[in-house]
């Protein structure tokens, strides 16, 4: 009668937790299953990359861009840049668990990002730049904790930077030029300590630029050229930047003055403030910027010259 029991136990926890566990299991032919499911979303393939190479006959580890891990031969990085590939992102590339590296960059991939790409969690490196990709830039991004590099670039977003990607502790390059977004730059940016450069030029983004809260000595590059941004550059925002070599802002909107504080970023090598609304005289400390070696700051409002 025990034994009945007892079996009858097993049976009922093999019945309910079974299933959890299998769908939690994943193979190498997962992954296959996941890239064949991108080259059936795949509508034009000039270069017959894919058409040729990507087989279920063939192992995965050696299908073209795609690389495998030694320890678990699981895929651990997808490089399809530049093939010319026309189609969307299906889905099922959320399933690619030990995927750090994904780079399809210089295509024409469209639709929106799908929301399956958060499962992603060990992702260093995402290049969607220069595609065809729309919709908003999902918040979601800023669950992809182990991201060192995000180049959303030249793409045809809407709304806003999400104030999620802050999230991006790891984060050592933001690139999101010519994405068509809008809206404020999110000050959870600048909390960022291993960021070292940002690239939110050529977009529509408007009002202020946010203080920066904490020594960032990482950081090298700033670039918000073209945009729509007004007010003052806040007064000390580079008592935190020791080691800034490139801060270009032209072509905005910007008043006020250059702040006293720029002075101390003994590593600037270029500084581009062209095309705002700025004033006052230009302080004599600029010339304390020894390894300045291109300054732009035509069509503003400054008073005097430079000695």
């Amino acid at each position: 009668m025990g034994n009945t029991f007892l079996n009858l136990a097993l049976l009922i926890i093999f019945h309910f937790f079974m299933p959890t566990f299998s769908m939690k299991l994943t193979t190498i032919l997962t992954d296959q299953s996941a890239l064949l499911a991108l080259k059936d979303h795949v509508i034009h393939d000039p270069k017959n990359v894919l058409t040729t190479n990507w087989s279920a006959s063939a192992p995965v580890c050696n299908w073209f861009g795609v690389s495998c891990g030694s320890k678990h031969r699981r895929v651990t990085a997808l490089n399809l840049t530049g093939l010319g590939l026309v189609g969307t992102l299906p889905p099922h590339i959320g399933n690619l668990s030990f995927l750090s590296f994904l780079r399809i960059r210089s295509n024409s991939f469209r639709g929106k990002l799908p929301v399956q790409l958060s499962n992603l969690h060990r992702l260093k490196i995402l290049n969607f730049g220069n595609n065809s990709f729309s919709g908003e830039i999902p918040s979601w991004l800023g669950s992809l904790t182990e991201l060192r590099m995000l180049f959303l670039y030249q793409n045809n977003f809407k709304g806003v930077v999400p104030f999620s990607l802050g999230n991006l502790s790891k984060l050592e390059i933001l690139s999101l030029f010519e994405t068509r977004i809008s809206g404020s730059i999110p000050s959870s940016i600048f909390n960022i300590s291993s960021l070292q450069n940002i690239y939110l030029n050529n977009n529509m983004l408007s009002g202020f630029i946010p203080s920066v809260p904490r020594d960032l000595l990482l950081l090298e590059g700033i670039d918000f050229n073209f945009n729509n941004l007004s007010g003052h550059i806040p007064e000390d925002m580079f008592d935190h930047l020791p080691n800034l070599k490139e801060l270009t802002l032209s072509v905005n909107l910007l008043s006020g003055r250059i702040p006293a504080s720029l002075f101390k970023c003994k590593e600037l090598q270029k500084l581009s403030l062209s095309y705002n609304q700025m004033e006052g005289s230009l302080p004599i400390e600029i010339g304390n910027l020894s390894m300045l070696q291109h300054i732009y700051i035509g069509q503003n409002h400054f008073e005097g010259n430079i000695c």
